[in-house]
């Protein structure tokens, strides 16, 4: 059912505009997206060669918290899937659904884009 969520809820991020916020916060946030996103994947794998089930749960912890503030709901609850997995040593499944991460953060990054083109 996690593919019935929308990829991204805009109104979280609207309303902060919409309250003043500078314009130029979606294009920090989506930098800040950039950047971090394929470090933490990096470190995603890092902890999973390494089967680090602590540091590996706390990267996706983080990650999916990230998504999650920026309103990428989609992507958010599969990390959320993934960080499950990790906090009970299934790696397999982990490993798969860190695999399937990429695809779903272009999906998340062009909903971003499509929702705030100045953040482009």
């Amino acid at each position: 059912m996690p593919d019935l969520l929308p990829v991204l809820d805009p109104r979280p991020l609207k309303d902060l505009l919409e309250m003043g916020a500078d314009p130029g916060l979606m294009a920090e946030l989506v930098g800040l997206l950039r950047a971090d996103a394929p470090v933490r994947q990096a470190a995603l794998w890092k902890a999973l060669e390494a089967t680090d089930q602590g540091a590996a749960a706390q990267e996706a912890h983080q990650l999916k918290g990230a998504l999650g503030t920026l309103g990428l709901l989609r992507l958010a609850d599969h990390v959320g899937r993934m960080e499950a997995c990790l906090r009970s040593a299934r790696w397999e499944e982990a490993r798969h659904l860190l695999e399937a991460f990429p695809a779903g953060y272009e999906e998340a990054l062009a909903a971003l884009l499509a929702a705030f083109p100045e953040a482009g």
